[in-house]
């Protein structure tokens, strides 16, 4: 039964940024801070297919990835709804530019999720360097489509110049709903697939919250978010996870610095075939009994970073016991024989007749439609899915292969490299797009007594 609704009101929002980098992360997560230190229940999101930002909202629970071209703009919403349930406030990060989307359209953009969802989109804009011009670039992004509602503005990088512009955008009836000062407690460092994992680098969300409540008017922001979702919220509760029956499985999922790219959707599905069981390969715990599962999940990550030797034997003896493995990007570079880093080859679980070489350039990033063209042990018909990776692979010539996508893949357009019960590929796939009634068949053959 779905719990009581709460006597709080709904508040939902999006922040949104004039680029990628403008510092949307860091406004989020000083709005969502200084809002769980108030007493409110949190839930973040995310626009788009990335896996990094959301490990930086682990102090009110990682966020939920919303993404048009993977999910379809009836799974925004139902996986919206889904999450808010029993919550007080969404706030939801935005991707690159508000407008920015799929191949040159607003297809999957912040825009478009906030349409989908209707709710009020908060602006950032990086102040440093503009003056009068932020005005203009304000009120351009306000009506370049007026079907969004564009709330109000944060300055990230602010000075106490921009207390005078805040002045200039009242008088023409904007509200700028904070000055953020660039500080030290909020930078957050780079590498080669984006900012580093919330793990890596802890913020202490108290500290998040005070200067969330000092620079940015929270009050005015609940004022503007405050949503009816009428019936939505409990009928989306009373639809629970599509009412499949449970096989009482063991699931194991990696989980650390090495492998955190999972979409909680993804999570959420496989929940409906038993117990999610997470462990950490970096902290030895596969070698836990409490580690054997009937299945694995292998979610991306950085494989090439640590030293996984342990993990890449542990899975190995599973693989070749038949246990179902699918694994994504990292994953499937963990399967292989080996990664091979400036010349020097990382010796890996050898599971797939796969070569992996590392490289400092971008190999692929994009979104993908895949079809299955071969029996698995997990999907069937069509998916949608995204990859982002900076290796390549080199498959011997008799590998096998379950996917046929319009990205890159792992050679000449396919994907899903097949061994054992183990299916491996560099698309990060959203369940929600698939069908997997071959794992359910599996599964339900397959379950505990």
């Amino acid at each position: 039964m779905p719990r009581e609704s709460r006597a709080r009101s709904t508040h939902a929002f999006v922040v949104a940024g004039t680029h990628s980098g403008v510092g949307k992360t860091v406004v989020a997560m000083c709005i969502a801070a200084a809002l769980k230190r108030r007493g409110y229940e949190v839930q973040p999101f995310k626009v788009g297919p990335d896996f990094i930002d959301p490990t930086h909202y682990a102090f009110c629970g990682w966020a939920v990835n919303l993404d048009a071209f993977m999910m379809g703009e009836a799974g925004v919403k139902k996986s919206f709804l889904r999450w808010m349930w029993g919550k007080d406030v969404g706030v939801v990060e935005g991707a690159m530019g508000l407008f920015d989307g799929y191949r040159l359209t607003t297809l999957s953009s912040t825009a478009h999720i906030a349409k989908i969802l209707g709710l009020p989109v908060i602006l950032v804009i990086d102040a440093r360097g503009l003056s009068l011009s932020a005005l203009a670039m304000y009120e351009g992004y306000k009506n370049f489509d007026r079907e969004l509602d564009v709330v109000g503005v944060i300055f990230n990088g602010g000075t106490a110049f921009h207390e005078k512009l805040r002045r200039t955008f009242s008088a023409r009836g904007h509200d700028v709903l904070g000055i953020l000062p660039k500080r030290e407690e909020l930078e957050i460092e780079s590498r080669h697939l984006g900012l580093h994992l919330g793990m890596e680098r802890q913020k202490d969300w108290r500290t998040l919250a005070e200067i969330g409540e000092e620079f940015i008017d929270i009050d005015r922001i609940l004022e503007l978010s405050e949503m009816d979702f009428g019936g939505e919220l409990s009928a989306s509760a009373e639809d629970g996870d599509g009412g499949d029956t449970e096989v009482g499985m063991r699931i194991g999922v990696p989980f650390d610095e090495a492998f955190a790219f999972y979409y909680r959707d993804n999570l959420r599905t496989l929940s409906r075939f038993g117990e999610l069981v997470f462990f950490s390969p970096l902290r030895g715990e596969h070698a836990s009994a409490s580690a054997e599962c009937d299945l694995y999940y292998i979610g991306g990550g950085y494989p090439e970073l640590y030293d996984l030797s342990g993990f890449a034997r542990f899975i190995h003896r599973e693989a070749l016991e038949e246990k179902p493995i699918y694994a994504e990007c990292g994953g499937l570079m963990l399967l292989s024989r080996g990664i091979e880093i400036d010349g020097k080859v990382k010796r890996m679980a050898g599971v797939l007749d796969i070569d992996v070489v590392f490289t400092r350039r971008l190999q692929a990033l994009s979104y993908v439609r895949g079809e299955v063209v071969a029996r698995n042990p997990f999907f069937a018909g069509s998916f949608r899915g995204h990859e982002f990776h900076y290796s390549y692979a080199l498959p011997d010539d008799d590998v096998k292969f379950a996917f046929r996508v319009d990205g890159k893949g792992i050679k000449d357009g396919y994907d899903g490299a097949l061994a054992h019960n183990t299916l491996a590929g560099y698309t990060h796939i959203h369940f929600y797009s698939a069908d997997l009634t071959p794992l359910r068949e599996l599964l339900t053959g397959r379950g505990r007594a």
